[in-house]
């Protein structure tokens, strides 16, 4: 399976096509793993340990500008073209009081809230883009934004976002390994970790609260 296939799965769908395929939808989703990543890759509700994440966005807050190229270059990329700050899975929190600029970007959490608290594993541990980013399958979300509310009782804001126009989730994933808010940085406040044994990231570790 291509880039291009797995952008697929991760890019919002139209929500009448979702409906319309119903239950087959989901088995889609499903079947489109094999057994071995089935066990391995996709973590359901209260299921054993999350697989590390081998890649994380780090931020240098006193490099930001605050020009938000990052959002506009996050949507664009995602959405279909579309550039909507409400719709970027990294964004930049502002204190105009001190003239400070700080990107929040997905920690890819060690104990990912959000995947646990998914009731229909549409959020999964990627295994094929070889990130094992935290993403969610458009064909399964179900927007009831349950993964919204769990990244919320650590992080603020939450992480995920929701699209009210699809009414889905959506959420960081790497860009498969080639986050594109790093590459289009203009004053390099964004830097792209990884390791391949894993990284110990976001929650429990950190929690802004």
């Amino acid at each position: 399976m291509g880039k291009e296939d797995l952008l697929r799965e991760q890019a919002p769908v139209d929500r009448r096509d979702f409906l319309k395929k119903g239950v087959g939808g989901f088995a889609v989703a499903a079947g489109a793993l094999t057994v071995a990543e089935l066990l391995q890759g996709l973590t359901a509700p209260g299921r054993g340990n999350i697989l590390l994440a081998k890649g994380v966005v780090l931020v240098d807050k006193q490099r930001c500008s605050g020009c938000r190229t990052c959002e506009a270059v996050c949507t664009t990329h995602n959405d279909h073209g579309k550039t909507s700050s409400s719709l970027a899975r990294i964004f930049v929190h502002k204190d105009h009081t001190r003239g400070e600029y700080e990107p929040k970007t997905c920690w890819q959490c060690s104990r990912a809230l959000c995947v646990l608290a998914c009731p229909v594993a549409a959020l999964q541990v990627d295994r094929r883009s070889n990130t094992n980013a935290r993403v969610i399958d458009q064909r399964a979300c179900i927007g009831c934004k349950q993964c919204i509310e769990a990244c919320s009782t650590a992080f603020s804001p939450p992480r995920p976002r929701y699209d009210e126009a699809r009414r889905l989730s959506v959420k960081c994933h790497l860009c498969l390994g080639e986050p594109r808010c790093v590459e289009f940085c203009p004053y390099g406040a964004l830097r792209y970790e990884r390791s391949e044994i894993g990284l110990e990231t976001g929650y429990p570790i950190v929690k802004e609260k």
